[in-house]
C-alpha cells in the first residue's frame, strides 16, 4: 500500500505563466497563496532594528523611512503575481552607468542593498515596480520644498522624497486645485510639464505619482453621522 505525499511547493512551482514565465500560474491565484506572501512581505521587519538600521553579519545600512512604512502595507495583486516586483538600482563605479537588479521581495532587496550595493553606490534604492501609496500621515504634504531649497515630489515607486527633472515634454491631466467658489478642491484638466524621477524612471503620468502629490481637504464629520454625503459635481 503505497501513501500519496503532498509535494511542498516552491516559488519555482508557483511562477511560470505569461509570455517570460514570470507570471503566478493560474491555479496558485488562491487566499492562501497570497496570504504566504503577504506574511513573507512582513518578515522584513525583523531585519530592521527599533531605530531603523540593519545591523547583520558586519553590514550596517540606514534603511530609509518609505521603505519601512512600505512593510506596513499590504502586497497588491500586481506585487504577487509578478515574480520579481522590486529591485536595486545603482551606478556602476567602473562604468557610470545605472544598474539593475531583480529581487522577489523586499526583504531581499534591503539585504542586497545592506551587504553589496551600498558599497558600490551610497545612493543605491530599492525600487517597487507596481509602487506603493503615500503613507498615511505624508497625504497632502507633497510636493514640498526642503532645505536645500529644492522642490520634491513623492515617489512612489522609490518610496521616499525625490526631485523630479524635466523631460522636456507636456502632457494634460488632472490637477487638484482649490474652487474659491465651492470652497473645496476639484479636479481641472491642466496642460503640465513632464516630470520624470532620475532613479526610477517614472513620470507624473503615473496614476500613483499624482495622487501622492496632492493637497488632501480634511472634512469634519459630526459625531453622530454614520456615513459621508456625497457631493455634486
Amino acid at each position: 500500500m503505497t501513501v500519496a505525499v503532498k509535494k511542498r511547493l516552491t516559488l519555482e512551482d508557483l511562477f511560470g505563466a505569461g509570455t517570460t514565465g514570470n507570471l503566478l500560474r493560474g491555479e496558485y491565484h488562491r487566499h492562501d497563496v497570497y496570504r504566504w506572501f503577504q506574511k513573507q512581505h512582513a518578515k522584513a521587519n525583523k531585519l530592521i532594528e527599533d531605530d531603523g538600521w540593519y545591523a547583520r553579519n558586519g553590514h550596517e545600512w540606514e534603511v530609509p523611512w518609505g521603505v519601512r512604512q512600505s512593510l506596513t502595507q499590504r502586497l497588491t495583486h500586481a506585487q504577487i503575481a509578478a515574480k520579481y516586483p522590486f529591485y536595486v538600482t545603482w551606478i556602476s563605479p567602473k562604468t557610470g552607468k545605472r544598474l539593475k537588479k531583480f529581487m522577489m521581495s523586499l526583504p531581499h532587496a534591503i539585504v542586497f542593498v545592506a551587504e553589496k550595493a551600498q558599497y558600490a553606490d551610497p545612493e543605491a534604492c530599492i525600487v517597487v515596480r507596481h509602487g506603493f501609496y503615500i503613507p498615511r500621515r505624508l497625504m497632502g504634504k507633497f510636493p514640498r520644498r526642503m532645505r536645500d531649497g529644492h522642490l520634491y515630489y513623492w515617489c512612489p515607486c522609490c518610496m521616499q522624497p525625490r526631485r523630479f527633472k524635466r523631460t522636456g515634454d507636456v502632457i494634460w491631466a488632472p490637477r487638484k486645485e482649490w474652487n474659491e467658489k465651492k470652497h473645496r478642491y476639484e479636479f481641472t484638466d491642466r496642460k503640465l510639464a513632464e516630470l520624470r524621477c532620475p532613479f526610477c524612471g517614472i513620470t507624473n503620468k503615473f496614476h500613483m505619482f499624482r495622487a501622492s502629490n496632492q493637497p488632501v481637504e480634511v472634512r469634519r464629520l459630526k459625531p453622530t453621522a454614520r456615513r459621508v454625503r456625497k457631493r455634486r459635481r
